[in-house]
């Protein structure tokens, strides 16, 4: 089972509100709320699905390492990547951080 803390809600929610808002230099919207409503649904997919993939990467970027041990990458386009950052005991993930890669700032850990 998939669980959330409030972090990760948060996160959610915050994804959800920037693409809303994202405008480029010259103030064009870039997504509409169909696509927005999309994307967002499919972060949540990939989250809801961690439960059941067979290999769970360890997290090596510090700004990582900070909410969890584990991490997903999700690559939505080949410039943007969403690391889910989770905890799992048995067959249960607890999603602590949802962060791209634009935030992810801090080398890999050696």
């Amino acid at each position: 089972m998939v669980f959330y803390n409030a972090q990760a809600r948060f996160d959610l929610q915050e994804i959800f509100d920037n693409l809303l808002m994202w405008t480029t230099p010259n103030l064009q919207i870039h997504l509409n709320y169909h696509e927005v409503v999309g994307y967002y649904n499919d972060i949540v997919d990939v989250c809801d699905s961690l439960d059941n993939i067979s290999y769970h990467a360890k997290a090596k970027y510090r700004d990582h390492l900070k909410y969890g041990t584990y991490v997903y990458s999700y690559n939505r386009n080949k410039r943007t990547t969403w690391y889910i950052v989770y905890e799992k005991t048995d067959n249960n993930i607890f999603i602590n951080k949802i962060i791209n890669n634009y935030q992810t700032i801090t080398p890999q850990e050696a």
